[in-house]
């Protein structure tokens, strides 16, 4: 605890010069070789400044650290700045706030237990049990009688701990050292092995559940990771002081629990809303055929599929039960289980213990003390996630041709990453002349917590739903009661009548529905011309983009469209619930545009600049520059520093870099062009990483290579870039999304994309894209049906090549302007004598098969190691094609062939 005169991340300097990467560098790499992590911070954060009245510098050069050992002692420690006086220090004090004692938790199904003598037994003797009632009344009454059982054995479980048994274990070797015959020793070494490795084996199982940890799978234990993990989840989600009503803050445990009951009651109650809803008008509905998917009888593999793809570690409901004991116990759970299911799909009723759910408070940022700031999810019993999980895979047939393609959240076959590259598309146009321009983004106040289920229900009938599946849907919803958990234990007893459960699989798809009327209401002002979208001329015309709860509105600034998006957000509040967070929101102009002050206060909202961050990345006016994607360097960092990660061996680091970290950086690198200086730093991160800020025995490129070229399967990110350029140009010759549709009709409104050339003032993405198509063309094929959507001149319908590039440039160019396949290919038969270019090509053409079954001619992707020809994308294929390759190592190949953990 002291002034390290260092800073950890770039964020924790305001004012002055930058922080140089090399002082963060420093300061990163001995924490992390030491394995040392900061306190939570409480009081003044800002621990030196300048003191000065004008160019003021603040910093976090003060700092209070701790190891594991620590945080084992003292998980609820908090370093907290104090007032500075007439120094330029802040002092600091370090409290250990120890834990409240609360009531006793809740059963929880441990998944090790199955590991124990006399489990089964116990579990199958109370499944024999039969009790009077319905379907659901059976089953949850077994599963109570279940856990009274296992209650009851576990109290009788050995207590023997395992370091016991390590020790035993030794004491009985050294004895037979000195007895190296004595069969009854060696009798007591094995079985005292045995009991060892399964007692070694449960406490892994146990961790890995309570850790949650879903990135990491196989390879060498990580119990001292899962339990450093267990800890920072422990410490981040503790309540240990509360802001009551009054603004007071609290931190009696009775006043806590007290607290977080009256808030989330108060909450979950309807106030002024809407309930007599206007006919609604939706712009689609649902089809008779798909009503009768929805409605179809429950099947006993639809049920199984979904018990058996359930992570087993996932946080159980009230019941205690998590999937794993399903999935355990499935040959004689899946009658009665099926039967509670199929009773509630006939009669639409739910048993209320069914449907009680805790509420666990997640903090949305560091040290929250008001409980606006936690975010509560919802944690269902798994029976009834069963029933949603099943509700949602027929929805999911639906929602496609139900949702406006405006909407990419939930929707099968929809992206993030293009509506991020849309949004940056139409930004980009801020900085050229022709007219004002603005975007709008809008922040929902409590999203999930304040939708009004009559109008949810009232739009679903208004959408074509089938009252009966509306009646299922409103059970589901309507039904649950709650309590919140506090440190692990359930407080209160309440229902809601408003807001979807954040944590209930089928809240997202309902939210969807909610959000395709704000389409709706937007579509019809465009219509009526109250609000004019930024391309008038492009079609489609976006005038809205919707992430979820994210909302951008782009259109032009006229006050008329200003007061208009103003009436629909006030009028969809009013029927949805969902009210505008007006504090939040912001309006950003054009530098062209007048009368922004005006402008946005007839919006409502605050005016805004650019760089803003949407959909976790920067959204800029032009290209994306170093500064601008600080957070990608920064959320690297974090991942990597301190005690937690400290924990993993060299394999576990490896997994951690390429799943998580790498994960994330190809989020960014398909939904904008980051700055080589930026992939350098994550790469630099990722590399001391995973050799603990100590000498690099091998290089970051060598470590990037396959395991049968001598390294250890990372990939470089400058290689990882081009695959993903790769991966959007293939999407775009795909079509089919709003992003692929507007680019083809604003960038080639009078070319094709093989014909196309790059443009200067074609966006720096566009660019990148249109730089892969040789590359690309090696990797696609060309799928016929009758040639009408193929261009016969420009196309790589030839295999891997375009009619042009075979011919050359000494053909009549005005002889194929405009020149479809259909030209050469009638009824399903190739004629290539009937057009003078493709006479001589006659025996190659007729081997191209035609597929009659498709409903268009398609790209195929035949792109390296894709099995054969499937057709399908696979971004591994697609990095082959770009990486650097390197000559097999045989040694390295004889190693890893021997079926070595990849981990280790």
């Amino acid at each position: 605890m002291g002034d390290f005169n260092a800073m950890l991340l770039r964020h924790e300097k305001v004012g002055g010069r930058p922080v140089p990467d090399s002082i963060l560098y420093d300061f990163q790499s001995c924490l992390l070789r030491s394995g040392m992590r900061g306190l939570e911070r409480a009081g003044h954060i800002w621990t030196w400044h300048n003191k000065a009245t004008q160019n003021r510098i603040a910093c976090q050069l003060d700092r209070a650290l701790g190891n594991s050992e620590w945080f084992r002692w003292f998980p609820n420690s908090v370093a907290e700045g104090l007032a500075a006086g007439t120094s330029d220090h802040s002092p600091i004090r370090v409290g250990l706030c120890e834990r409240p004692t609360f009531r006793a938790r809740p059963f929880r199904y441990n998944n090790s237990w199955y590991l124990s003598p006399g489990y089964e037994e116990v579990v199958l003797r109370e499944m024999q049990h039969f009790r009077d009632g319905t379907a659901q009344f059976r089953m949850v009454h077994k599963l109570k009688q279940i856990k009274r059982a296992i209650r009851g054995w576990v109290k009788q479980l050995s207590r023997n701990s395992l370091a016991d048994k390590e020790e035993e274990l030794r004491d009985t070797q050294v004895a037979l050292q000195s007895d190296i015959m004595n069969g009854v020793l060696a009798a007591k070494e094995r079985s005292l092995i045995e009991e060892v490795s399964t007692m070694r084996m449960q406490e892994e199982i146990s961790a890995a559940q309570r850790a949650k940890c879903t990135w990491l799978k196989d390879g060498d234990r990580c119990t001292k990771f899962f339990y450093d993990v267990i800890r920072t989840r422990q410490h981040r989600n503790s309540i240990p002081r509360l802001l009551n009503a009054e603004g007071r803050l609290v931190g009696d445990p009775v006043a806590i629990q007290e607290e977080a009951v009256r808030f989330y009651t108060y909450l979950y109650q309807q106030t002024d809303y809407a309930s007599m809803f206007p006919a609604l008008v939706t712009k689609r509905l649902v089809s008779r055929h798909g009503n009768s998917l929805l409605l179809a009888p429950v099947r006993m593999e639809e049920v199984e599929e979904i018990v058996m793809k359930a992570n087993p570690n996932k946080a159980p409901g009230p019941d205690g039960f998590s999937s794993g004991f399903f999935k355990r116990h499935w040959g004689v759970l899946k009658a009665p289980v099926l039967a509670a299911v199929q009773e509630f799909f006939v009669e639409g009723r739910l048993l209320k213990e069914m449907n009680h759910t805790f509420l666990t408070l997640v903090p949305k940022k560091e040290g929250a003390t008001s409980l606006a700031d936690f975010r509560p999810i919802a944690c269902c019993n798994f029976l009834y996630k069963i029933i949603t999980n099943l509700m949602c895979r027929r929805m999911e047939g639906i929602m496609q041709g139900l949702v406006s393609r405006n909407q990419a959240a939930f929707i099968k076959g929809r992206s993030i990453a293009e509506h991020s590259l849309l949004a940056h598309e139409m930004v980009r146009e801020f900085s050229k002349p022709g007219g004002m321009k603005a975007c709008v983004k809008l922040d929902l106040r409590k999203a999930y917590d304040t939708v009004n289920r009559d109008f949810l229900c009232h739009l679903m009938l208004a959408m074509g739903f089938d009252g009966r599946w509306v009646a299922r849907v409103r059970e589901c919803i309507c039904s649950p009661t709650f309590s919140v958990l506090i440190q692990g234990t359930p407080y209160g007893y309440f229902s809601r009548n408003r807001g979807l459960r954040q944590g209930d699989p089928l809240s997202p798809y309902l939210f969807t529905l909610v959000m395709e009327y704000f389409t709706c209401m937007i579509d019809i002002a465009v219509h009526c011309g109250r609000i004019v979208p930024l391309f008038r001329l492009v079609s489609p015309a976006v005038s809205h983009l919707i992430y979820a709860d994210d909302l951008l509105v782009l259109l032009q600034p006229t006050m008329r469209g200003m007061r208009a998006l103003s009436d629909i957000m006030e009028e969809f509040g009013r029927l949805s619930g969902l009210q505008l967070n007006r504090e939040k929101s912001r309006v950003y102009f054009s530098s062209r545009c007048t009368l922004q002050e005006e402008r946005a206060f007839a919006l409502g909202v605050d005016r805004g600049e650019l760089p803003v961050k949407y959909l976790g990345v920067p959204l800029t006016v032009n290209y994306a520059r170093e500064q601008d994607c600080h957070s990608l360097v920064d959320f690297a960092q974090k991942r990597v520093e301190g005690w937690q990660a400290a924990g993993l061996s060299f394999g576990g680091r490896i997994e951690l870099v390429r799943s998580v970290i790498a994960g994330i950086a190809m989020f960014w690198l398909q939904s904008i062009q980051i700055p080589s200086a930026t992939i350098r730093k994550v790469e630099a991160i990722c590399s001391n990483f995973i050799w603990r800020g100590g000498i690099h025995a091998i290089s970051w490129d060598q470590l990037c290579r396959p395991r049968e070229e001598g390294g250890v399967g990372l990939r470089p990110f400058q290689e990882v870039r081009k695959a993903a350029c790769m991966k959007m140009a293939w999407k775009f010759i795909k079509g089919g999304s709003l992003w692929a549709d507007w680019m083809t009709s604003r960038y080639l409104r009078r070319t094709n994309f093989w014909a196309c050339r790059i443009d200067n003032n074609f966006s720096v993405t566009f660019k990148a894209i249109l730089r892969c198509r040789p590359v690309l063309q090696t990797a696609i094929r060309r799928r016929m049906k009758d040639g009408s959507t193929t261009d016969l001149w420009r196309d790589p319908w030839l295999g891997s090549r375009s009619l042009l590039e075979i011919l050359g440039e000494q053909m009549d160019r005005e002889a194929g302007r405009g020149l479809t396949c259909s030209r050469i290919l009638r009824d399903g038969v190739w004629r290539p004598e009937d057009y003078p270019y493709t006479a001589p090509l006659a025996a190659e053409i007729q081997l191209i098969i035609i597929d009659t079954s498709l409903t268009e001619d398609t790209w195929s992707w035949a792109g390296p190691g894709t099995g054969g020809g499937t057709g399908k994308f696979c971004f591994r294929s697609c990095y082959d094609l770009v990486r650097i390759h390197h000559a097999q190592d045989e040694e390295v190949a004889f190693i890893w062939g021997k079926g070595v953990a990849r981990k280790m």
